[in-house]
C-alpha cells in the first residue's frame, strides 16, 4: 500500500482536467489519495474529478476547499449548503471525508481530514495567522471569496473557522504505535506561508513579490488547526490553499503541500512545470514514509 497526497487541482482549467485524467488507470489502483480540498466551484465538475480519482485509487480522502464552496450570483442558498450537499455526493461515492484506520502487515496508519477555514485578523487576532506586510490592500479587493462565498448565521461560533472546526469530531486517540498522516485545506502555522531562499533557489525564481497588494496570511487559516493536529499526534501533515509545493519538518511534524496549481503558475515556475504525478507520502514497500516535495525518495 502507498499514499499519495494532491491539492489544488482547479479542475476549471482543461489542461489541469486533462491532467487528472492522465493519471495511471492501472498504477494506483492498490494506493490512497489524499486530496486536500480546491477541485472545483462547479458541482458537476468536482464530481466529475471525484469519480475520476476514485476510479483509479483503492480509496480516496477528501476535504472541500474554500473553491469548492463558491457560488454564482445566479445561484440560490449559501456556502455551507453547498458543502453539505458536496459531503453527500463524495458518500455517495465512497470518497471518505472521516477518519480512517488502514492497517498493512506491521503498522496502523490513521487517515484524518480535517475541516477548517481561515480567519482574518479583524474578526480574530489571536486565531488569524496574519503577518503585517507593507502596502497591503486590508480589503483584500481581489479576493474572490469576497463574492462568492456566502455564509449563513452561524449560532454560537464567532468565525467560519470556529464552525469548521467544531465539525471534527470522533478524533482517534492514538499512540506511539500507530502512524498519523493528517490533513486540511488551510494552513495550519505562519511559517509554512513563506518561502525559504533554498526553494526560491531550486524553482529558480527571482523573490519579487508579484502581487504586492496582496497578503494572503490574511487568509491562510488558523492557529486551532495546528492545535488539533497536535492532539492527534500526527507524523505528518498535508495542506493545500497557497499554490506552492513545500516541504517542512517543525517540531516534530512533517508538513507537505504538493497542488498541482493554476497553468499560469507552472508556466512562471511558482509550481514545477514538471509535476507528473501525486506526492508519495508513504510506502509500505520502502518501509515508512517517502517524503519529497519533487517525487523523489527520501
Amino acid at each position: 500500500m502507498r499514499i499519495f497526497a494532491l491539492s489544488d487541482i482547479h479542475i476549471d482549467y482543461q489542461e489541469n482536467l486533462r491532467w487528472v485524467e492522465a493519471i495511471s488507470d492501472t498504477d494506483y489502483v492498490r494506493d490512497v489519495l489524499i486530496l486536500a480540498g480546491d477541485v472545483s466551484h462547479d458541482r458537476d465538475l468536482c464530481a466529475q474529478a471525484l469519480e475520476c480519482v476514485r476510479r483509479k485509487f483503492a480509496r480516496v480522502f477528501f476535504v472541500p476547499g474554500n473553491h469548492d464552496l463558491w457560488l454564482r450570483s445566479d445561484e440560490s442558498g449559501d456556502s455551507l449548503q453547498k458543502c453539505t450537499e458536496l459531503l453527500d455526493r463524495c458518500r455517495q461515492l465512497d470518497v471518505h471525508t472521516q477518519p480512517r484506520c488502514l492497517t498493512d502487515t506491521s503498522t496502523r496508519i490513521w487517515i484524518v481530514p480535517l475541516f477548517a477555514w481561515y480567519v482574518r485578523p479583524e474578526e480574530d487576532p489571536h486565531e488569524s495567522l496574519f503577518v503585517p506586510k507593507q502596502g497591503e490592500d486590508p480589503h483584500l479587493g481581489m479576493w474572490v471569496d469576497n463574492r462568492a462565498i456566502r455564509w449563513p448565521s452561524f449560532d454560537g461560533f464567532k468565525t467560519a473557522a470556529a464552525y469548521f472546526l467544531a465539525q471534527n469530531q470522533d478524533l482517534p486517540q492514538t499512540d506511539d504505535t500507530a502512524v498519523v498522516i493528517s490533513f486540511s485545506h488551510f494552513v495550519p502555522r505562519p511559517e509554512l506561508i513563506f518561502p525559504t531562499f533554498a526553494e526560491l533557489e531550486s524553482l529558480g525564481i527571482v523573490p519579487v513579490d508579484p502581487q504586492p497588494r496582496f497578503n494572503f496570511s490574511r487568509v491562510a487559516g488558523c492557529h486551532s488547526l495546528e492545535c488539533l493536529i497536535r492532539q492527534l499526534r500526527s507524523q505528518v501533515h498535508i495542506y493545500g490553499h497557497q499554490h506552492r509545493n513545500r516541504q517542512r519538518h517543525i517540531d516534530g511534524i512533517t508538513y507537505l503541500s504538493h497542488c498541482l496549481g493554476y497553468p499560469r503558475e507552472r508556466a512562471h515556475g511558482k509550481i514545477p512545470k514538471n509535476l507528473q504525478q501525486p506526492l508519495l507520502v508513504w510506502d509500505t514497500d520502502a518501509g515508512g514514509r517517502v517524503l519529497s516535495c519533487s517525487g523523489g525518495e527520501r
